[in-house]
């Protein structure tokens, strides 16, 4: 038996050898892997070779180390040479999975994952795969932050990054991107020499170029002069004459904005020149673009040299493959420019064939429609894609042109019809974009588009067109926020509330270094890699859920019949209002009739100027009643004539900041005025859009009212304490069953996020600005101060309404194409479908009576907007004096959703039947105390 055993093992022992032998050595097999590239055998011999060592691989101890991932790589580099990108990619996904699962051990080099994941993104390149592409380069990026870790494969991986960014119209991304590359540049030249230190300074130049180009895309001209400043003299220096024909560009662009285009033009002469002897191609065709349009076509109107220098940029075509399709796009928006050159001309037809040119240039036979059938993928590959946008909504505004010179029906008909395509591919550009101010900057750019749809569709006597471009003129990125969170759940919020207040914080902290140092730069890393989770998490959601990108260019909602049949079908009439650069268009909507007209821009905003410095002021309102009453009587008969039909519930949406219409009159009568609110009640809404979201609140019934009242401040914030605050909250709160207060040092910022959430409806009395130190709407609370930006949500609130009884808590930035962003907007973003808010200060009394009277009709299962008509209504006819002037009823306003609120009642039988019950346990008690004490 024993003599069987050890025979066994002699032959386990002789295996183990024999597997062993056939396991390469690990220098050797790195040394013969390194000189490969010297090889002069061909790929598919190499290929043989490289797969027999990766199976002989298998009986090594060594294996799952770099030398294994190396092995797997160069695999990979063979399959690259024989064009089988996806075995390519196979085989480096394996390395990059041996590495990233053995990062700490001996022999595993984590340094080498950044570059995997570059080549990883050249592969999906080659297959045309973009998005893969993209989602490649952004680990490089992440990984190489990670480790710290920087070579030539992450430099390229986030230059591609910067160019990808600032073709997608996501400026303030790309300025991300390219101040970390600067960074990382900077430090790669510094450790480097020869040939690796010239491809650092190289990075860095391009991406300070690229970060100056995106500040004057965002018309931040001051920023980027100053980025600019002595960079033609340190170039000259240095030798690096390659940048100077971009830095004169960037100067005359600069020069342009000033007003001062005799100095714009030399720059642009300068940059042309230094282009010319760099034989750089491609930067002399788009300098001679730009003093075409920017100097002769814009600034002198001198049409004839502009088409000149249009003609003599096209002569110009790079054989550089690399930059092909920049190459494209820039010819495009050559044949724009001409075109716009022959509508100025009237010859329509001409400007037509360009406008077909210039589609051409990226693909013959595409048009405005074609375009939007692309996929979100192949629609991310276009360069500098604002040359797109520019070239439909330049068609649209030829054919509105051509309909004021010949008035042919057809012509408004093909201009509505482009717009709608232009906002459409507005939408596309949106879904791609992550950056909110990137996406509010082109908010604002695209204003001119609605303003010429509207005016085509006013001339067209189109309401409902008219409305289609009136909801797409506002609050378009607050419905989005809205869709966005009913495809999230609590998980997702939650992931995306900790990066934001990450980032929130970091920021802030970024802020507070006075100069550039160790500690500077760590947050800046530190924001840029938060940022970068944030935009992987927003993409996970909309990749988890594929009808989100379609539910963004989903518009089939926003149509007059719709609005009609579903949002007015309770007495309601919808008036909504834009603004444009020389015109006020005017459009109401009742449930069988439309009316759209166009207001004198000046006599209306001259109007509305004197309107709210009369209501805002109660000692020139008291002083000028009569001046206020002709005021408001113009205004009411500017917006309305006569239109209005009486009695119904007016539903507004504004444009720009807001003003009270409820204080309008109808008459010119001093001593009895008819105030709109006497007939109407008014609530406002960001858009019609808005009131039709669903609105779901998180799970749970939560509690019916909650009441805030600091009453006291912290001395630093210089704020007058609110006396009777509490005692207000008190009488109110006995109009609901379920209710809570935080009240004086209760009252504290933390406590109110905390907890805001649980409840139905929230009362806040207290102090508000809508500015502060830090440029943002702040509301005050008994310890600190909360703004606007740290307004996150963390949870699906039920809350319904949110009443601010603070002043100004309606007022704040306005960021044109898109609204005021306010609190109660900041409320409405976190799902909060209702918000009444105060456009000024008014005295503490009138506030707390007017709000009680509110509670008192709320309560009675009346709509949000008739409850307050009501309560202004009753406090108007309880006024006496000065008191009954519009200054002390009027500043309250409801924004959003007015529908009543079915909140718990208490209900008096549950008590009496806890009350008997109790008291028969006490009845049945006492009996059996007496019983024992008797036996006793």
């Amino acid at each position: 038996m024993v003599k069987k055993l050890l025979i066994l093992f002699g032959i386990i022992i002789f295996n183990s050898a024999s597997l062993l032998a056939q396991c390469p050595d690990r220098d050797a097999l790195w040394s013969r892997l390194s000189n490969l590239r010297h090889s002069k055998l061909d790929p598919q011999h190499q290929l043989t070779n490289l797969l027999s060592s990766l199976d002989s691989l298998k009986n090594c101890s060594y294996k799952f180390d770099s030398t294994h991932a190396y092995l797997l790589r160069k695999i990979a580099d063979v399959y690259i040479k024989q064009g089988d990108y996806l075995k390519a990619i196979e085989f480096r996904r394996q390395a990059a999975g041996i590495v990233s699962k053995n990062v700490g051990k001996p022999f595993v080099r984590a340094e080498t994952l950044p570059g995997i994941y570059y080549y990883i993104s050249v592969a999906y390149d080659s297959l045309g795969n973009f998005g893969e592409k993209m989602k490649a380069l952004d680990s490089c990026a992440t990984i190489a932050a990670r480790l710290k870790y920087v070579d030539i494969s992450v430099l390229t991986a986030l230059y591609t990054q910067v160019e990808y960014y600032f073709d997608i119209g996501d400026y303030h991304r790309c300025i991300d991107y390219a101040e970390k590359c600067r960074l990382l540049a900077g430090e790669y030249s510094k450790k480097n020499i020869g040939y690796e230190k010239s491809v650092g300074e190289s990075y860095g130049l391009s991406s300070l170029g690229w970060q100056v180009n995106a500040l004057l895309n965002l018309n931040k001209y001051e920023l980027a002069e100053g980025l600019l400043q002595n960079k033609v003299e340190e170039y000259s220096k240095s030798g690096l004459t390659n940048y100077l024909g971009l830095v004169y560009g960037q100067l005359a662009m600069v020069e342009k904005h000033k007003g001062n285009f005799k100095q714009s033009l030399f720059y642009y002469n300068k940059s042309l020149l230094s282009y010319q002897l760099n034989k750089d191609s491609f930067n002399c065709k788009q300098t001679l673009k730009d003093i075409g349009h920017n100097i002769y076509f814009t600034h002198l109107n001198d049409v004839g040299t502009a088409l000149d220098y249009y003609k003599r940029a096209l002569r110009y075509a790079t054989t550089d493959k690399a930059w092909y399709m920049e190459d494209v796009f820039e010819s495009a928006d050559i044949f724009t420019n001409i075109a716009k050159v022959y509508i100025k001309k009237s010859l329509y037809d001409s400007a037509f064939k360009y406008f077909q040119h210039a589609f051409d240039q990226i693909k013959p036979g595409l048009h405005e429609r074609s375009i939007l059938n692309s996929s979100a993928e192949d629609f991310r590959e276009n360069k500098k894609i604002y040359y797109l946008s520019n070239l439909v909504i330049e068609k649209g505004n030829a054919y509105l042109h051509k309909f004021k010179r010949d008035k042919l029906p057809g012509d408004l008909k093909n201009a509505a019809f482009i717009y709608k395509n232009a906002d459409l591919l507005l939408d596309k550009i949106k879904a791609v974009q992550f950056d909110l101010q990137s996406k509010l900057f082109w908010r604002s750019d695209s204003r001119r588009l609605y303003e010429n749809a509207i005016e085509a569709c006013y001339l067209q006597g189109n309401a409902t067109d008219a409305l289609y471009f009136f909801e797409k003129s506002r609050a378009v990125l607050l419905n989005d926020q809205l869709n966005e969170q009913q495809w999230m759940g609590e998980g997702e919020i939650l992931q995306q509330t900790q990066l934001r207040k990450s980032i929130l914080n970091l920021e802030r902290g970024l802020a507070n270094e006075k100069s550039p140092g160790a500690k500077y730069s760590a947050f800046q890393s530190q924001i840029f890699s938060a940022k970068q989770e944030l935009d992987r998490l927003e993409q996970s959601i909309k990749n988890k859920n594929p009808l989100y990108y379609q539910n963004f260019l989903d518009t089939g909602v926003i149509s007059l019949a719709y609005t009609q049949r579903n949002l007015l079908n309770d007495n309601q009439v919808l008036l909504e209002l834009f603004s444009g650069d020389s015109a006020v268009y005017v459009l109401l909507i009742t449930t069988r009739h439309t009316f759209l007209k166009r207001i004198d821009k000046q006599d209306y905003e001259n109007t509305v100027g004197e309107y709210i410095s009369y209501i805002s002021n109660s000692s020139v309102l008291n002083r000028d009643f009569a001046g206020y009453i002709k005021v408001a009587s113009h205004l009411y008969s500017l917006i309305f004539n006569d239109k209005l039909p009486p009695g119904q519930r007016l539903i507004i949406s504004p444009d720009g900041q807001y003003f009270p219409f409820e204080s309008l009159v109808s008459t010119n009568a001093v001593q009895s005025p008819g105030y709109l609110i006497s007939d109407h009640a008014v609530s406002y809404t960001y858009s019609a859009r808005f009131l039709m979201n669903d609105f779901k609140a998180a799970s749970g019934k939560g509690r019916n009212f909650i009441g805030v009242a600091p009453i006291n401040y912290p001395a630093s914030f210089s704020l007058a304490s609110l006396p009777g605050s509490d005692q207000s909250l008190q009488r109110i709160r006995s109009y609901f069953g379920s209710s809570a207060k935080q009240v004086a040092v209760n009252a504290s910022r933390n406590n109110f996020l905390r907890q805001f959430s649980g409840y139905k409806i929230i009362q806040l009395y207290t102090h508000a600005a809508d500015s502060s130190v830090n440029n943002e709407p702040v509301i005050y609370f008994a310890d600190s101060a909360l703004y606007l930006s740290e307004l996150i949500h963390e949870s699906k609130p039920v809350t319904r309404l949110i009443v601010l009884s603070a002043c100004e808590t309606g007022r704040g930035k306005l960021y044109n194409g898109e609204g005021v962003f306010s609190f109660n907007r900041g409320f409405a973003a976190l799902g909060i479908p209702s918000a009444i808010t105060n456009l000024w200060a008014v005295d503490n009394e009138s506030t707390y009576e007017l709000t009680e009277l509110f509670y008192k009709w709320l309560s009675k299962d009346l709509p949000i907007d008739i409850a307050l008509q009501k309560a202004k209504l009753e406090f108007l006819k309880n006024a006496s004096g000065e008191k009954s002037l519009p200054f002390y009823w009027a500043a309250p306003v409801l924004v959003g959703k007015s529908d009543a609120i079915h909140l718990e009642k208490t209900q008096p039988w549950k008590w009496i039947a806890l009350l008997a019950g109790v008291g028969c346990i006490v009845f049945f008690v006492a009996r059996k105390w007496a019983i024992f004490k008797k036996a006793a």
